[in-house]
């Protein structure tokens, strides 16, 4: 299921990667299949105007009369001051009657059908005038008169694929965003493997702590072989199904499996006697809890084991042992487990007594709640019974005892992967 997660978070950011950079294309088709707008106006050579996207300055680079006529070269700088692109641009300069063009440089020249309209293009090299660009050339005229133009006619077209590209700006800023999300994504990524690979050593090293510690237990107790497990399951399921939180879970199951560690400081004869225990003996029997606390003390790295041992027979109403502690002083844990542990040597075949049935055992543990049990808990277990999950767990752990002579846990058991997270 998390591998499925991580490929559903891959396509989903390679989708979003698809989509940008479509619109981005999409967006640069549309600009440049944009029709450019015509821009005619008459600059006055002598000053630009608030409003002008385009002026011209016009100076004489060198004058000559001969006879009655002016050979004149003017040198003209044409100026674009707008957002956009000039582009296919061209000059009209009315010339007085019998103008003849010398020579052009950066520009050509014609006149028009009535021949004092000098009409000025560009060259091929210079057809477009960049936003905020300007270009300059020579024109030399011959005229029967001194010429000093005052006005002359723009006409271009506007490039509107040079504007600002607002819409392209934002593709080209979430692009942006995007690449440091993934990247983040793919780190991010890598250090939960590496913490997921950390953490499946650190629960192969509890695990085989558990294993020797169930070792040791049920080597003491043939009776209650596969007791400590069932009591996890039960327990971890009934924390699952009151919301609690998958490491809290985890916790409870680890909790369940250790709850019984104190058993291995009682002597064989007290922990196997058939007949009836002796108040000496029943005080050994009971002291199991502060045993089991004493040795999980330093196992402090898994929240509520010590506290499991060494309260799980502590009673709702405060009557039970170790401490006499009475309802939630009692910690959430140890309730579980008391609940879990009860109905399992009470589902169970004892050396003393044989197992009680499904109707007995539900009559007892709603007897029980209030005073011996939390009864927030024991509607749980209740429902467990009824909906056929506690069979479950007896077949699961059966199939283990019969196929193994030493009762060994798995990663498989861990409820991190066996409650469904």
């Amino acid at each position: 299921m998390k591998v499925d997660k991580t490929i559903n978070s891959f396509l989903l950011y390679l989708a979003v990667f698809s989509m940008l950079i479509t619109g981005y294309y999409v967006n640069r088709i549309a600009l440049s299949n944009n029709v450019a707008g015509e821009y005619v106006t008459q600059i006055s050579l002598t000053g630009s105007r608030l409003s002008d996207k385009v002026y011209a300055t016009v100076s004489k680079n060198s004058e000559r009369k001969i006879a009655d006529v002016y050979s004149t070269e003017y040198a003209c700088v044409l100026y674009n001051i707008s957002d956009s692109a000039m582009k296919n641009w061209k000059m009209l300069l009315t010339v007085p009657e019998g103008t003849i063009v010398e020579s052009t440089q950066n520009a050509e020249s014609i006149f028009y059908t009535d021949n004092s309209t000098l009409i000025i293009s560009p060259e091929d090299y210079n057809v477009e005038i960049g936003s905020y660009e300007a270009i300059d050339f020579f024109v030399s005229l011959s005229t029967r008169e001194e010429f000093n133009p005052g006005q002359i006619k723009f006409v271009g077209y506007q490039d509107y694929t040079k504007k600002h590209d607002y819409l392209g700006g934002v593709i080209i800023a979430a692009i942006f965003i995007w690449s440091i999300a993934f990247v983040g994504f793919l780190v991010t990524k890598y250090n939960l493997r590496s913490y997921y690979d950390k953490q499946q050593n650190s629960a192969r090293i509890i695990l085989q702590s558990m294993n020797t510690f169930i070792s040791f237990i049920d080597a003491k107790d043939p009776y209650t072989r596969g007791h400590s497990k069932r009591v996890a399951m039960y327990a971890a399921e009934m924390g699952k199904r009151m919301g609690l939180s998958e490491d809290e879970v985890q916790n409870i199951y680890y909790a369940g499996l250790l709850h019984d560690a104190g058993k291995i400081s009682i002597p064989d004869a007290v922990l196997n006697k058939p007949g009836k225990l002796t108040d000496e003996e029943r005080r050994c029997i009971q002291d199991h809890t502060i045993s089991g606390g004493n040795m999980l003390k330093q196992l402090s790295s898994i929240r509520g084991i010590r506290e499991t041992a060494l309260y799980h027979h502590e009673r709702f109403d405060g009557n039970g042992y170790p401490e006499g502690l009475k309802g939630e002083a009692i910690p959430l844990y140890a309730r579980i487990v008391g609940v879990a542990d009860s109905y399992d040597a009470m589902s169970s075949n004892r050396v003393y007594r044989r197992h009680l049935n499904k109707d007995e055992i539900i009559e007892e543990i709603q007897k029980g709640s209030g005073t011996q049990f939390d009864p927030d808990i024991v509607k749980y277990m209740v429902d467990m019974i009824n909906d056929g999950y506690v069979n479950v767990v007896k077949m699961e752990t059966s199939d283990s005892d019969e196929d193994s002579k030493d009762f060994h846990l798995s990663e498989s058991d861990i409820p991190g992967v066996y409650m469904g997270y």
